[in-house]
Protein backbone atom coordinates (compact mmCIF):
# COMPACT_ATOMS: atom_id res chain seq x y z
CA UNK A 1 0.00 0.00 0.00
CA UNK A 2 1.09 3.59 -0.62
CA UNK A 3 1.48 6.33 1.99
CA UNK A 4 -2.09 7.55 1.43
CA UNK A 5 -3.45 4.06 2.14
CA UNK A 6 -1.42 3.68 5.33
CA UNK A 7 -2.35 7.16 6.47
CA UNK A 8 -6.12 6.53 6.17
CA UNK A 9 -6.00 2.93 7.42
CA UNK A 10 -4.13 3.98 10.58
CA UNK A 11 -6.60 6.80 11.18
CA UNK A 12 -9.53 4.42 10.57
CA UNK A 13 -8.34 1.64 12.88
CA UNK A 14 -7.01 4.04 15.52
CA UNK A 15 -10.33 5.89 15.72
CA UNK A 16 -12.22 2.59 15.77
CA UNK A 17 -10.19 1.25 18.71
CA UNK A 18 -10.55 4.56 20.56
CA UNK A 19 -14.33 4.63 20.12
CA UNK A 20 -14.68 0.94 21.09
CA UNK A 21 -12.82 1.65 24.33
CA UNK A 22 -14.92 4.76 25.07
CA UNK A 23 -18.28 3.16 24.28
CA UNK A 24 -17.53 -0.03 26.18
CA UNK A 25 -16.20 1.88 29.19
CA UNK A 26 -19.48 3.78 29.40
CA UNK A 27 -21.43 0.54 28.91
CA UNK A 28 -19.56 -1.19 31.72
CA UNK A 29 -20.18 1.75 34.06
CA UNK A 30 -23.92 1.49 33.42
CA UNK A 31 -23.78 -2.28 33.84
CA UNK A 32 -21.95 -1.99 37.16
CA UNK A 33 -24.57 0.45 38.46
CA UNK A 34 -27.34 -1.93 37.40
CA UNK A 35 -25.77 -5.02 39.00
CA UNK A 36 -24.16 -3.35 42.01
CA UNK A 37 -26.66 -4.88 44.45
CA UNK A 38 -25.76 -8.38 43.25
CA UNK A 39 -22.03 -7.68 43.31
CA UNK A 40 -22.25 -6.45 46.91
CA UNK A 41 -24.53 -9.24 48.11
CA UNK A 42 -22.64 -11.11 50.89
CA UNK A 43 -24.18 -14.41 49.75
CA UNK A 44 -22.45 -14.13 46.38
CA UNK A 45 -19.02 -13.65 47.98
CA UNK A 46 -17.71 -11.73 44.96
CA UNK A 47 -14.44 -9.83 44.88
CA UNK A 48 -13.49 -7.03 42.51
CA UNK A 49 -10.80 -9.26 41.00
CA UNK A 50 -13.29 -12.08 40.33
CA UNK A 51 -15.76 -9.69 38.68
CA UNK A 52 -13.07 -8.13 36.49
CA UNK A 53 -11.62 -11.50 35.45
CA UNK A 54 -14.69 -13.76 35.25
CA UNK A 55 -17.30 -11.38 33.85
CA UNK A 56 -16.27 -8.10 32.24
CA UNK A 57 -13.77 -9.44 29.66
CA UNK A 58 -16.61 -11.57 28.25
CA UNK A 59 -19.05 -8.67 28.58
CA UNK A 60 -16.62 -6.52 26.59
CA UNK A 61 -16.20 -9.09 23.79
CA UNK A 62 -19.95 -9.62 23.41
CA UNK A 63 -21.08 -6.01 23.23
CA UNK A 64 -18.04 -4.67 21.38
CA UNK A 65 -18.65 -7.23 18.66
CA UNK A 66 -22.42 -6.65 18.71
CA UNK A 67 -22.07 -2.91 18.03
CA UNK A 68 -18.95 -3.19 15.88
CA UNK A 69 -20.60 -2.14 12.59
CA UNK A 70 -22.20 0.96 14.07
CA UNK A 71 -18.93 1.95 15.75
CA UNK A 72 -17.18 1.51 12.40
CA UNK A 73 -19.71 3.94 10.93
CA UNK A 74 -19.21 6.53 13.66
CA UNK A 75 -15.43 6.15 13.38
CA UNK A 76 -15.53 6.86 9.64
CA UNK A 77 -17.74 9.90 10.18
CA UNK A 78 -15.51 11.20 12.96
CA UNK A 79 -12.05 11.13 11.40
CA UNK A 80 -13.23 11.80 7.83
CA UNK A 81 -15.10 14.91 9.00
CA UNK A 82 -11.94 16.22 10.66
CA UNK A 83 -9.99 15.54 7.47
CA UNK A 84 -12.59 17.46 5.49
CA UNK A 85 -12.60 20.39 7.93
CA UNK A 86 -8.79 20.62 7.72
CA UNK A 87 -9.03 20.55 3.90
CA UNK A 88 -6.92 17.38 3.76
CA UNK A 89 -9.43 15.69 1.44
CA UNK A 90 -9.48 18.72 -0.86
CA UNK A 91 -5.68 18.55 -1.06
CA UNK A 92 -5.72 14.82 -1.83
CA UNK A 93 -8.35 15.13 -4.58
CA UNK A 94 -6.65 18.24 -6.05
CA UNK A 95 -3.49 16.19 -6.67
CA UNK A 96 -5.29 14.02 -9.21
CA UNK A 97 -6.47 11.27 -6.84
CA UNK A 98 -9.95 10.09 -7.80
CA UNK A 99 -12.63 9.73 -5.16
CA UNK A 100 -12.71 5.99 -5.90
CA UNK A 101 -8.95 5.77 -5.24
CA UNK A 102 -9.41 7.82 -2.08
CA UNK A 103 -12.05 5.30 -0.90
CA UNK A 104 -9.81 2.23 -1.36
CA UNK A 105 -8.09 2.32 2.07
CA UNK A 106 -11.51 2.61 3.73
CA UNK A 107 -12.57 -0.62 2.01
CA UNK A 108 -9.30 -2.32 3.00
CA UNK A 109 -9.73 -1.37 6.67
CA UNK A 110 -13.43 -2.33 6.77
CA UNK A 111 -12.59 -5.66 5.07
CA UNK A 112 -10.03 -6.37 7.79
CA UNK A 113 -12.60 -5.61 10.50
CA UNK A 114 -15.26 -7.65 8.67
CA UNK A 115 -13.13 -10.80 8.58
CA UNK A 116 -12.32 -10.48 12.27
CA UNK A 117 -15.97 -9.79 13.16
CA UNK A 118 -17.28 -12.80 11.21
CA UNK A 119 -14.80 -15.13 12.90
CA UNK A 120 -15.56 -13.65 16.33
CA UNK A 121 -19.32 -13.91 15.72
CA UNK A 122 -19.23 -17.57 14.78
CA UNK A 123 -16.66 -18.91 17.23
CA UNK A 124 -15.11 -16.48 19.75
CA UNK A 125 -18.19 -14.54 20.93
CA UNK A 126 -20.15 -17.75 21.72
CA UNK A 127 -17.35 -18.85 24.07
CA UNK A 128 -17.36 -15.42 25.74
CA UNK A 129 -21.15 -15.41 26.03
CA UNK A 130 -21.18 -18.88 27.56
CA UNK A 131 -18.99 -17.60 30.41
CA UNK A 132 -20.94 -14.35 30.65
CA UNK A 133 -24.29 -16.15 30.98
CA UNK A 134 -22.88 -18.63 33.49
CA UNK A 135 -21.79 -15.71 35.67
CA UNK A 136 -25.14 -13.92 35.31
CA UNK A 137 -27.13 -17.07 36.04
CA UNK A 138 -25.08 -17.74 39.16
CA UNK A 139 -24.81 -14.27 40.68
CA UNK A 140 -27.71 -12.21 39.27
CA UNK A 141 -31.45 -12.74 39.06
CA UNK A 142 -32.67 -12.80 35.51
CA UNK A 143 -36.44 -13.25 35.27
CA UNK A 144 -37.55 -15.22 32.23
CA UNK A 145 -41.06 -16.53 32.70
CA UNK A 146 -42.23 -19.46 30.56
CA UNK A 147 -45.98 -20.17 30.65
CA UNK A 148 -48.29 -22.77 29.13
CA UNK A 149 -45.58 -24.63 27.22
CA UNK A 150 -46.01 -27.97 25.40
CA UNK A 151 -42.95 -29.91 24.24
CA UNK A 152 -42.16 -33.27 22.69
CA UNK A 153 -39.01 -34.08 24.65
CA UNK A 154 -38.46 -37.38 22.89
CA UNK A 155 -40.43 -39.64 20.58
CA UNK A 156 -43.69 -40.39 22.35
CA UNK A 157 -42.97 -38.25 25.45
CA UNK A 158 -45.01 -35.05 25.71
CA UNK A 159 -44.23 -32.57 28.48
CA UNK A 160 -46.42 -29.61 29.39
CA UNK A 161 -46.27 -27.17 32.25
CA UNK A 162 -48.11 -24.14 33.57
CA UNK A 163 -45.16 -22.01 34.65
CA UNK A 164 -41.37 -22.11 34.82
CA UNK A 165 -39.31 -19.18 36.11
CA UNK A 166 -35.98 -19.12 34.30
CA UNK A 167 -33.79 -18.22 37.28
CA UNK A 168 -35.05 -21.18 39.31
CA UNK A 169 -35.25 -24.94 38.82
CA UNK A 170 -38.90 -25.10 39.89
CA UNK A 171 -41.74 -25.99 37.53
CA UNK A 172 -45.38 -25.58 38.47
CA UNK A 173 -48.17 -27.85 37.20
CA UNK A 174 -46.09 -30.30 35.23
CA UNK A 175 -47.68 -32.94 32.96
CA UNK A 176 -45.77 -35.82 31.42
CA UNK A 177 -47.51 -38.08 28.89
CA UNK A 178 -46.02 -41.27 27.42
CA UNK A 179 -47.44 -42.47 24.10
CA UNK A 180 -46.74 -45.66 22.18
CA UNK A 181 -47.67 -47.03 18.79
CA UNK A 182 -49.93 -50.07 18.62
CA UNK A 183 -49.74 -52.80 15.99
CA UNK A 184 -51.74 -50.65 13.58
CA UNK A 185 -49.32 -47.74 13.90
CA UNK A 186 -51.77 -45.64 15.91
CA UNK A 187 -50.39 -43.70 18.86
CA UNK A 188 -52.08 -44.53 22.17
CA UNK A 189 -51.62 -43.02 25.62
CA UNK A 190 -49.68 -45.47 27.81
CA UNK A 191 -49.37 -43.40 30.99
CA UNK A 192 -49.43 -39.87 32.25
CA UNK A 193 -48.23 -38.01 35.31
CA UNK A 194 -49.52 -34.78 36.82
CA UNK A 195 -47.26 -32.94 39.26
CA UNK A 196 -48.22 -29.91 41.31
CA UNK A 197 -44.62 -28.78 41.82
CA UNK A 198 -41.41 -30.20 40.38
CA UNK A 199 -37.80 -29.26 41.10
CA UNK A 200 -35.15 -30.54 38.72
CA UNK A 201 -31.41 -30.44 38.45
CA UNK A 202 -30.16 -28.13 35.69
CA UNK A 203 -27.52 -30.67 34.59
CA UNK A 204 -28.74 -34.17 35.43
CA UNK A 205 -32.23 -35.58 34.96
CA UNK A 206 -32.90 -35.94 38.70
CA UNK A 207 -36.25 -34.57 39.86
CA UNK A 208 -38.14 -34.04 43.11
CA UNK A 209 -41.88 -34.28 42.47
CA UNK A 210 -44.43 -33.03 45.00
CA UNK A 211 -48.11 -34.06 45.05
CA UNK A 212 -47.91 -36.38 42.06
CA UNK A 213 -50.73 -38.30 40.38
CA UNK A 214 -49.59 -41.19 38.16
CA UNK A 215 -52.02 -42.95 35.85
CA UNK A 216 -51.25 -46.10 33.88
CA UNK A 217 -53.66 -46.92 31.11
CA UNK A 218 -54.82 -50.58 31.17
CA UNK A 219 -56.88 -52.58 28.72
CA UNK A 220 -59.68 -52.87 31.28
CA UNK A 221 -58.99 -50.55 34.20
CA UNK A 222 -56.63 -47.63 34.73
CA UNK A 223 -54.27 -47.63 37.69
CA UNK A 224 -54.06 -44.37 39.63
CA UNK A 225 -51.36 -43.69 42.23
CA UNK A 226 -50.96 -40.53 44.33
CA UNK A 227 -47.65 -39.73 46.10
CA UNK A 228 -46.66 -36.74 48.22
CA UNK A 229 -42.96 -36.75 47.31
CA UNK A 230 -40.99 -38.66 44.69
CA UNK A 231 -37.25 -38.58 43.98
CA UNK A 232 -36.91 -39.92 40.47
CA UNK A 233 -35.06 -39.72 37.17
CA UNK A 234 -36.95 -38.45 34.13
CA UNK A 235 -35.87 -38.38 30.50
CA UNK A 236 -35.28 -34.61 30.48
CA UNK A 237 -33.71 -31.89 32.62
CA UNK A 238 -34.61 -28.31 33.42
CA UNK A 239 -32.78 -26.82 30.44
CA UNK A 240 -34.94 -28.91 28.08
CA UNK A 241 -38.04 -27.07 29.30
CA UNK A 242 -36.85 -23.60 28.39
CA UNK A 243 -33.78 -21.40 28.28
CA UNK A 244 -33.07 -17.70 27.97
CA UNK A 245 -33.29 -16.40 24.41
CA UNK A 246 -29.67 -15.27 24.86
CA UNK A 247 -28.59 -18.92 25.07
CA UNK A 248 -28.20 -18.87 21.28
CA UNK A 249 -25.42 -16.30 21.69
CA UNK A 250 -23.49 -18.88 23.73
CA UNK A 251 -23.41 -21.46 20.95
CA UNK A 252 -21.00 -21.70 18.04
CA UNK A 253 -22.67 -21.97 14.66
CA UNK A 254 -22.40 -25.81 14.48
CA UNK A 255 -23.87 -26.03 18.01
CA UNK A 256 -26.63 -23.63 16.99
CA UNK A 257 -27.59 -25.84 14.05
CA UNK A 258 -27.79 -28.89 16.34
CA UNK A 259 -29.88 -26.88 18.82
CA UNK A 260 -32.26 -25.88 16.03
CA UNK A 261 -32.75 -29.51 15.01
CA UNK A 262 -33.58 -30.47 18.61
CA UNK A 263 -36.07 -27.62 18.94
CA UNK A 264 -37.75 -28.65 15.69
CA UNK A 265 -38.14 -32.18 17.05
CA UNK A 266 -39.88 -30.71 20.11
CA UNK A 267 -42.24 -28.76 17.85
CA UNK A 268 -40.89 -25.36 18.95
CA UNK A 269 -40.50 -22.32 16.74
CA UNK A 270 -36.93 -21.87 15.50
CA UNK A 271 -37.28 -18.36 14.07
CA UNK A 272 -35.15 -16.75 16.77
CA UNK A 273 -32.46 -19.41 16.30
CA UNK A 274 -32.37 -18.80 12.53
CA UNK A 275 -32.22 -15.06 13.09
CA UNK A 276 -29.30 -15.44 15.51
CA UNK A 277 -27.44 -17.64 13.01
CA UNK A 278 -27.92 -15.31 10.03
CA UNK A 279 -27.12 -12.17 12.06
CA UNK A 280 -23.61 -13.48 12.66
CA UNK A 281 -22.81 -12.89 8.99
CA UNK A 282 -25.20 -10.07 8.11
CA UNK A 283 -24.11 -7.61 10.80
CA UNK A 284 -20.40 -7.61 9.89
CA UNK A 285 -21.31 -6.92 6.25
CA UNK A 286 -23.16 -3.83 7.41
CA UNK A 287 -19.71 -2.35 8.07
CA UNK A 288 -19.10 -2.14 4.29
CA UNK A 289 -22.36 -0.34 3.64
CA UNK A 290 -22.08 2.04 6.57
CA UNK A 291 -18.45 2.81 5.63
CA UNK A 292 -19.51 3.88 2.14
CA UNK A 293 -22.29 6.04 3.58
CA UNK A 294 -19.82 7.55 6.02
CA UNK A 295 -17.31 8.44 3.28
CA UNK A 296 -20.02 9.99 1.11
CA UNK A 297 -21.46 12.13 3.89
CA UNK A 298 -18.36 13.15 5.83
CA UNK A 299 -15.93 13.87 2.97
CA UNK A 300 -17.50 17.26 2.28
CA UNK A 301 -16.46 20.31 4.27
CA UNK A 302 -19.43 21.63 6.21
CA UNK A 303 -20.03 24.99 7.87
CA UNK A 304 -21.64 23.19 10.78
CA UNK A 305 -18.44 21.25 11.36
CA UNK A 306 -18.09 17.71 12.65
CA UNK A 307 -21.27 17.89 14.76
CA UNK A 308 -23.60 17.82 11.73
CA UNK A 309 -22.02 14.64 10.37
CA UNK A 310 -22.22 12.90 13.74
CA UNK A 311 -25.91 13.81 14.04
CA UNK A 312 -26.50 12.36 10.56
CA UNK A 313 -24.58 9.25 11.58
CA UNK A 314 -26.60 8.75 14.75
CA UNK A 315 -29.82 9.28 12.80
CA UNK A 316 -28.80 6.66 10.21
CA UNK A 317 -27.81 4.29 13.01
CA UNK A 318 -31.22 4.66 14.65
CA UNK A 319 -32.96 3.96 11.35
CA UNK A 320 -30.78 0.90 10.82
CA UNK A 321 -31.63 -0.43 14.31
CA UNK A 322 -35.32 0.33 13.71
CA UNK A 323 -35.39 -1.69 10.48
CA UNK A 324 -33.42 -4.48 12.14
CA UNK A 325 -35.89 -4.75 15.03
CA UNK A 326 -38.95 -4.35 12.82
CA UNK A 327 -38.01 -7.17 10.45
CA UNK A 328 -36.93 -9.41 13.35
CA UNK A 329 -40.31 -8.99 15.04
CA UNK A 330 -42.03 -9.68 11.71
CA UNK A 331 -40.05 -12.90 11.29
CA UNK A 332 -40.98 -14.13 14.77
CA UNK A 333 -44.63 -13.06 14.85
CA UNK A 334 -45.93 -13.20 11.29
CA UNK A 335 -43.59 -15.72 9.69
CA UNK A 336 -41.46 -13.42 7.52
CA UNK A 337 -38.56 -15.32 5.97
CA UNK A 338 -35.69 -15.12 8.46
CA UNK A 339 -32.94 -14.63 5.84
CA UNK A 340 -34.86 -11.73 4.30
CA UNK A 341 -35.62 -10.30 7.75
CA UNK A 342 -31.94 -10.24 8.73
CA UNK A 343 -30.57 -9.01 5.39
CA UNK A 344 -33.28 -6.45 4.57
CA UNK A 345 -31.65 -3.58 6.51
CA UNK A 346 -28.40 -4.24 4.58
CA UNK A 347 -30.27 -4.30 1.25
CA UNK A 348 -32.14 -1.09 2.08
CA UNK A 349 -29.03 0.76 3.22
CA UNK A 350 -26.95 -0.51 0.28
CA UNK A 351 -29.31 1.37 -2.05
CA UNK A 352 -28.85 4.53 0.00
CA UNK A 353 -25.07 3.96 0.05
CA UNK A 354 -24.84 3.63 -3.75
CA UNK A 355 -26.97 6.73 -4.27
CA UNK A 356 -24.88 8.84 -1.89
CA UNK A 357 -21.58 7.51 -3.22
CA UNK A 358 -22.31 8.16 -6.90
CA UNK A 359 -23.74 11.55 -6.01
CA UNK A 360 -20.46 12.36 -4.23
CA UNK A 361 -18.39 11.21 -7.23
CA UNK A 362 -20.49 13.30 -9.60
CA UNK A 363 -20.07 16.46 -7.53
Amino acid sequence: MKKLDWFIVKKFLGTYVFMIVVVMSISMIFDVSEKLNYFMDPENDLTVFKILVDYYPYFFIHYANLFSSLIVFLSVLWFTSFMAQRLEIVAILSNGVSFWRFSRPYIIASSFLLVISVFVNHYVAPFANKNRLIFENQFTKYNVNFKDVHLEISKGTIVSYRQFIGNTTIVKRLWVENWKQNKNGIWELESDMQVERAEGDSISCNWKLKNTFIRKIGEINDQLVMKKLIDTVLSFNVTDLGQRAEITYAMTTPELIDYKNKEEEKGNSTALIDISRHERTAYPFAAYILTIIGISVASRKSREGVGKNLVIGLFCGLIYIFFMKMTTVAAVNIGLNTIFAVWFPNMFFSIIAMFLYYKRIAS
